[in-house]
């Protein structure tokens, strides 16, 4: 999966369960939120006052260090 600012973090959060973590350590409360399934990560970094192209590389990095993603019906 690439990740983008047009991403859905519920997409991320599909593909890479783990990356629950990322966002708990940064105080985003994605995996609770109701706006989860619709909201991009971009509108979650302006949210949390955070600059997206950071956050995105950042989360690119913490994915590296996870196994391989879970593979959706759609990407097969």
């Amino acid at each position: 999966m690439i990740i983008n600012k047009n991403s859905t973090i519920n997409e991320i959060l599909s593909a890479y369960p783990d990356a629950k973590r990322f966002f708990n350590e940064r105080e985003m409360a994605c995996t609770s939120c109701f706006a989860v399934n619709f909201d991009t990560l971009e509108k979650g970094a302006l949210m949390h006052g955070m600059e997206v192209n950071a956050l995105i590389d950042q989360l690119n990095n913490f994915l590296k260090t996870l196994p391989t993603p879970i593979i959706s019906p759609q990407q097969k």
